[in-house]
């Protein structure tokens, strides 16, 4: 990513305006969903239901996982499932009534 294309990040916050982000979220959380949502809850769905398939696949494979892979590479994997772990709680955390 470029540095002119990143978005500006503050170098600190003040409390008040912490607190004003969290009121507008929770404003904007109570508003209800668009119909276009719907979609993308579908295919947000999908994609959670592919990464969990994912993620029980390299759990089953256990240490053979790392056969014939470099130790980078190995890390770079545990490095993904990580990722991909913290995505589906994200998700978890972004749904509605949680």
């Amino acid at each position: 990513m470029n540095r002119d294309d990143a978005p500006s990040i503050p170098d600190a916050l003040s409390h008040r305006q912490l607190n004003q982000w969290l009121s507008t979220a929770m404003q904007e959380s109570s508003t209800p969903a668009e119909e276009g949502n719907d979609t993308l809850s579908v295919e947000l769905e999908c994609w959670a239901n592919h990464t969990r398939y994912l993620l029980q696949h390299m759990a089953q494979e256990g240490d053979a996982i790392g056969s014939g892979r470099s130790p980078q590479q190995v890390m770079a994997l545990g490095s993904f499932r990580t990722y991909l772990m913290l995505g589906l709680q994200a998700l978890e955390a972004s749904q509605p009534g949680r």
